[in-house]
C-alpha cells in the first residue's frame, strides 16, 4: 500500500512556508499537518521530486491551516502566500495576481487539469487536502497560462482507516453549516476504499441584501487493482445560490466626492426590490490512474469531465456620475449611473486529459528523472443573455437619497447570444539531471497546439534551471522559463486575423532551507510579459500586440517552531509591476491591484500540559502597502478637463485572532477576522468599481472525530 499512501497523501515540501520541505502525518481532522523532513514528493510538479531540488518557488496551503484559520474561500486562504494578492472585486468569485499579473479564469486547476470555465468560479474548500501554488511560467508542463503562475487544488482521497469528522458552525451573518468528511474500505482486504466529503452553508453578508447559499458533495472511491496498480475515481457536485453585493465607484470611497464620501458597504443590489441573483451548478466525474512497472517507472492519467451552469439577473454595478462633473478634481455629482446585466445563462461542458511516464535511471555519473506526457483539454462555452441595459442614463442611484423601489428597465437591444469551442494538445518532456549529491539540472519543453473558434495556433514553451546543495537541507536555485496565453476573444486586429499569443518570460534565483524547526525559500525574479494587446492607434476598436509589461520583485516565506506547540510563520512580497509600452497608458504606470509590499505573519500556540492541555490561540497580520487600483480607468486629479491619474487604493492592516480547545477527539474554535474593524478597499476594476473590505466578523465551529 505504500504507493497508494504516498501518491495521495501527498508531499508538502511545496513550501507553505511551515510546511516547505515536510513529510505529512494524520491528525485529528484526517488532514495534513507537517514534521520536519529535508525531502517530500510534489504533485504539482507532476513528479515526484524534493523541493530543495525544484528551480521555482512553490508554495502549498494545508487542510490544517484552513480549518485553523477559519477560511471558506480560496481568495482568504491565499492571504499566506508571498506573491499573490487578491484581485476579486464582484463579490464571491476567486480571483488573485500571482508575481504581479492578473491571472484571469484560466489558473485555476483542480487535481493537475484545467477547471476549464470561463464564468467565474468559488470552489468549495471542504473537499480540498492543500492548495498549491507555483509562482512563475508553467507553460513548460501544463500549456497555456498566466505569466504569474498557477494554483491547482488538490481533492481528499480516500484512506486504509476507518474515520467520521462531523463538523458545524454558526457566526456572524447568521452563518449555518454543517459539514462531515466519512472514510472507510468497503471491504476486509482493503481493495476498495471510499470517502465522502459533504457541507452545507447557508449565510447572509455585510452588505444587506446580500448572501449565499450552497451544497457540497464530493465522493471519492480508491480500488487497488494490485500492488503497484490503483485507480481513483473522484467525483464533485457544488450547488451555489449567491446573492452578489456590488463594488463602489471610487469618487466617495477612495477618491474625493463634494458630497460626502458613500456610506460603507453601501448596497446598490437590491433596486427595484429585487436581489442580485447569481445561481452555479457545477458537476464533474473523473480519476486518477496510475501504475508502477517497476520501482523507478510509473504511468498516471488523470481525467474529468465538468459539466457547468451559470445564471444571474438583476446584477447590478455602479458607472460614471451622471448628475454633475469635476471642480477643481473633485467630483461633485451623487447620482450614479447603473450597469445593469442579466438574465444571463451560460453553460460549459469540459473534458480534460494528461497522460505521463515519469522514470529514475542512471547513465554513467548521471542520475536522471524523466519526465514524459501528453495532455488534451476541451471547452464548448454557450453563453445568452436577454436583455441587461448598459445606458447609464436609464437606471441610476442616488446615494445620498436612495430609492430602492424604482424598478430595473431591462433593454432587448443589449441582448446578445454566443457558443465558443477551443481545444488545445499539448507534448511535454523533462529531465532533472543529478551530477553527483550536490548539483541538479532540470531542463524540459512542450509543444502546444490550440484550435478556438476555427483559429488554430501553436507554441514551444522551454524551461531550464539548476539547484546547487550547498548542505543536504541548505540549497541555491537559478531558472529561466517562457510562457504563452491565448488572448481575450473578443479583442479583433484591423484585419481579422488573430492576435499572436501573449508570451511571458521569466528569470528567477533563490535559495531553500531546512535547518531543525526553521524552513524558509526566499527567491528574487523578473517576469517580462509581451505580446500585450494595446489600442491600434490606426483603427479605434482594434488592437495591436504592441504592449509590454514587467514585474521585479522579493518574496520570503518562512516558518519557525521554537518550541513544542509554538508555531510562527512569515510571508513577505515587494514587487515593482508597471507598464513599460502602450499606446494609450504612460510607461511606468503601476499595474493595478499589485502593492509594492504585501506581509503576512501569524503565531500560534497550543499548551502542551497541565489542565488546561489542548488551549491555543492564534493572532495573524496581514499588511499590504498603496496600490493602483486600476490602469484602464483614468480620472481628472487636476481639474484640467482630462482623465489622465490612476486612481490610487490606500494602504491597511488587518489583524485576525482565534483560540480553540482539543479535548480527545472533540475540537471547538473561535476565529475572529479584522479583529479591530477596519474599514478598507482592498481591489478595484474601473474606476467605478472598487470592493469592499468585510468588517469584522466571527466564526464559531465545533467538530467530533469518530
Amino acid at each position: 500500500m505504500h504507493h497508494l499512501l504516498s501518491t495521495t497523501a501527498i508531499c508538502l515540501s511545496l513550501t507553505v512556508a511551515p510546511a516547505a520541505f515536510a513529510e505529512t502525518e494524520q491528525q485529528d481532522s484526517g488532514a495534513i499537518v507537517v514534521t520536519a523532513q529535508p525531502f517530500v514528493e510534489g504533485e504539482i510538479s507532476k513528479f515526484d521530486t524534493p523541493l530543495i531540488r525544484t528551480p521555482q518557488a512553490i508554495s502549498v496551503v494545508t487542510a490544517d491551516q484552513i480549518r485553523d484559520r477559519g477560511i471558506t474561500d480560496l481568495n482568504d486562504a491565499l492571504r499566506s502566500v508571498a506573491g499573490v494578492s487578491r484581485s476579486s472585486t464582484y463579490g464571491y468569485y476567486d480571483a488573485y495576481t500571482i508575481r504581479g499579473y492578473d491571472t484571469a479564469y484560466d489558473s485555476l486547476y483542480l487535481d493537475g487539469l484545467i477547471t476549464s470555465s470561463v464564468a467565474g468560479t468559488n470552489y468549495e474548500l471542504a473537499g480540498l487536502e492543500r492548495v498549491e501554488v507555483l509562482k512563475g511560467p508553467a507553460s513548460s508542463l501544463y500549456g497555456s497560462a498566466p505569466i504569474g503562475g498557477i494554483v491547482n487544488l488538490v481533492t481528499k482521497r480516500p484512506q486504509e482507516d476507518t474515520f467520521l469528522v462531523a463538523g458545524v458552525a454558526t457566526g456572524s451573518y447568521d452563518l449555518v453549516e454543517g459539514r462531515v468528511d466519512a472514510n472507510m474500505p468497503l471491504d476486509k482486504h482493503g481493495r476498495f476504499l471510499f470517502r465522502l466529503n459533504a457541507l452545507y452553508s447557508d449565510q447572509d453578508d455585510f452588505v444587506a441584501h446580500a448572501g449565499k447559499n450552497r451544497l457540497f458533495v464530493a465522493p471519492a472511491l480508491t480500488v487497488v487493482i494490485g500492488e503497484n496498480t490503483h485507480l481513483t475515481v473522484l467525483g464533485r457536485w457544488q450547488r451555489d445560490h449567491d446573492n452578489p453585493w456590488s463594488p463602489l465607484p471610487a469618487e466617495g470611497t477612495v477618491l474625493p466626492n463634494a458630497n460626502g464620501p458613500i456610506p460603507y458597504a453601501f448596497p446598490i443590489n437590491y433596486i427595484g426590490d429585487q436581489k442580485v441573483v447569481n445561481n452555479q451548478d457545477y458537476k464533474s466525474i473523473g480519476y486518477i490512474f496510475d501504475h508502477d512497472f517497476t520501482d523507478s517507472i510509473r504511468f498516471t492519467q488523470t481525467l474529468r469531465y465538468t459539466h457547468a451552469e451559470t445564471f444571474w439577473n438583476n446584477w447590478v454595478f455602479a458607472d460614471a456620475f451622471v448628475d454633475s462633473g469635476y471642480i477643481d478634481g473633485v467630483q461633485q455629482g451623487h447620482i450614479f449611473g447603473i450597469d445593469l446585466y442579466g438574465p444571463f445563462y451560460q453553460t460549459d461542458k469540459a473534458f480534460g486529459v494528461d497522460s505521463r511516464v515519469s522514470a529514475k535511471l542512471d547513465t554513467g555519473p548521471f542520475s536522471h528523472q524523466i519526465l514524459v506526457g501528453y495532455d488534451y483539454r476541451q471547452l464548448r462555452s454557450a453563453a445568452h443573455e436577454d436583455g441587461g441595459n448598459y445606458d447609464v442614463t436609464v437606471n441610476t442611484l442616488d446615494y445620498l437619497d436612495p430609492d430602492y423601489t424604482r424598478p430595473l428597465i431591462h433593454d432587448p437591444i443589449f441582448a446578445y447570444s454566443s457558443d465558443s469551442k477551443s481545444h488545445q494538445s499539448g507534448v511535454y518532456v523533462q529531465d532533472q539531471i543529478g551530477l553527483g549529491d550536490k548539483l541538479f539540472i532540470t531542463a524540459g519543453g512542450r509543444w502546444d497546439w490550440l484550435v478556438t473558434n476555427g483559429k488554430k495556433d501553436n507554441d514551444f514553451s522551454p524551461r531550464i534551471g539548476a539547484n546547487y546543495l550547498i548542505t543536504p537541507q541548505v540549497a541555491l536555485y537559478a531558472s529561466w522559463s517562457r510562457s504563452f496565453s491565448p488572448q481575450f476573444g473578443w479583442m479583433e486586429s484591423f484585419d481579422g486575423t488573430a492576435l499572436p499569443n501573449g508570451r511571458g518570460k521569466n528569470i528567477e534565483a533563490g535559495l531553500k532551507v531546512n535547518v531543525g524547526g526553521f524552513s524558509a525559500t526566499a527567491s528574487v525574479f523578473q517576469l517580462t510579459r509581451t505580446n500585450v494587446p494595446t489600442a491600434d492607434p490606426l483603427h479605434a476598436g482594434y488592437y495591436v500586440v504592441t504592449g509590454e509589461q514587467r514585474s521585479r520583485g522579493f518574496e520570503m516565506e518562512a516558518a519557525w517552531s521554537p518550541a513544542r506547540g509554538a508555531n510562527l510563520s512569515l510571508a513577505y512580497t515587494y514587487i515593482d509591476a508597471k507598464i513599460t509600452r502602450d499606446n494609450d497608458i504612460p510607461s511606468g504606470t503601476r499595474l493595478g491591484n499589485v502593492p509594492h509590499h504585501n506581509l503576512y505573519v501569524r503565531g500560534e500556540y497550543e499548551l502542551q500540559a497541565g489542565a488546561l492541555k489542548g488551549l491555543g490561540a492564534s493572532l495573524a497580520l496581514l499588511w499590504n502597502s498603496d496600490k493602483v487600483g486600476d490602469t484602464s480607468s483614468f480620472y481628472d486629479a487636476d481639474g484640467d478637463g482630462t482623465n489622465d491619474a490612476a486612481f490610487r487604493l490606500p494602504g491597511y492592516v488587518i489583524v485576525d485572532a482565534g483560540i480553540f480547545y482539543r479535548l480527545a477527539d472533540w475540537r471547538v474554535a473561535v476565529n475572529i477576522d479584522n479583529l479591530f474593524d477596519k474599514h478598507y478597499y482592498p481591489e478595484a476594476s474601473y474606476y467605478t468599481r472598487v470592493a469592499i473590505g468585510e468588517p469584522r466578523s466571527w466564526r464559531l465551529s465545533l467538530s467530533r472525530r469518530f
